[in-house]
């Protein structure tokens, strides 16, 4: 009995030094997929962001509108722009958006830009748990407008950006499930749009809201996937339908949707009437066949 005490004992004393050392082994890779240094495109890394930044009232009061439905304003980063936590779940991460009234303050609008639209922070480090890949398709237009109602906003002292990442979440990053910012962004080839397209191109106004609205759920082939249905479903829906969607968060039938109800409510039912028809007439041209991966809408 005492040999098979002690046995045990060894066998339990070699499972545990198993596991801190696999433990180790996985906090310093994922520290190093966090702490990775990140090189620009040659082409963006040239580009000098010049846009003027528009200071009449009906410009701030559109980036406003611009930064709510994309999750910036009352959102990710809290009440306004302000900053809060964004995601508390201790085992997979806790996030804190920082205060983006700060960040003006920190940064230029060039450094802005490269973190909004590539993930990138001046260091050369990524940026976790920012959409990068869905705001780097924006125009500069539409981007200039967010930076002016962020610089305009009176300073809020709200929280600087902390970034915790529990076992799973670690995990995840080593194992490519999870990625810091400028993985997703930097695997985008094309160029961010210089202007949007114009309203009376509906197709093309409706791709790019796609792109830099609904890539962050639903994939930037918009083909959905962890939970996320590919956006072909949208054929499903009849325009008025998809008005009503956006505009009370009610689905087909009158469903109420685990999370894009709330997203229709709180962000896209900001869209004005035109886009919701220009992004509907979008989706309708998606091919059909994606419409079998993702969840059910």
């Amino acid at each position: 009995m005492r040999r098979l005490l002690r046995w045990l004992g060894f066998a339990a004393a070699g499972l545990a030094a198993v596991a801190i050392v696999a433990a180790l082994v996985l906090y310093g890779l994922s520290e190093r997929a966090l702490r990775r240094n990140f090189a620009l495109p040659s082409a963006a890394a040239a580009r000098t962001f010049t846009a003027a930044l528009p200071t009449d009232s009906a410009s701030l009061a559109e980036g406003r509108r611009l930064a709510t439905i994309r999750g910036c304003y009352d959102g990710c980063h809290g009440m306004g722009i302000s900053g809060g936590v964004f995601i508390d779940e201790p085992i997979l991460a806790r996030l804190v958006a920082p205060d983006l009234t700060a960040a003006a303050r920190r940064y230029s609008n060039a450094e802005l830009e490269r973190i909004i639209r590539w993930g990138v922070r001046p260091n050369g480090r990524s940026v976790v748990g920012m959409p990068s890949e869905m705001y780097h398709g924006l125009s500069d237009a539409d981007l200039a407008r967010i930076l002016a109602l962020i610089r305009s906003t009176p300073p809020a002292n709200g929280p600087g950006p902390s970034v915790m990442v529990g076992p799973l979440g670690r995990l995840g990053l080593v194992l490519g499930k999870y990625h810091p910012a400028a993985v997703l962004a930097l695997r985008i080839t094309a160029a961010a749009p210089l202007e949007a397209p114009a309203a009376e191109d509906s197709l093309a106004l409706g791709r790019y809201l796609a792109q830099t609205s609904c890539t962050e759920c639903h994939g930037l082939d918009l083909r959905g996937g962890d939970g996320t249905p590919a956006l072909a479903i949208a054929a499903a829906y009849g325009p008025e339908e998809f008005r009503h969607f956006f505009r009370t968060g009610q689905a087909k039938g009158g469903r109420e949707l685990a999370l894009m109800s709330k997203v229709a409510r709180s962000r896209f039912s900001y869209f004005m009437d035109g886009e919701v028809r220009a992004l509907h007439a979008y989706l309708r041209t998606l091919p059909r066949q994606s419409a079998a991966s993702g969840a059910q809408q």
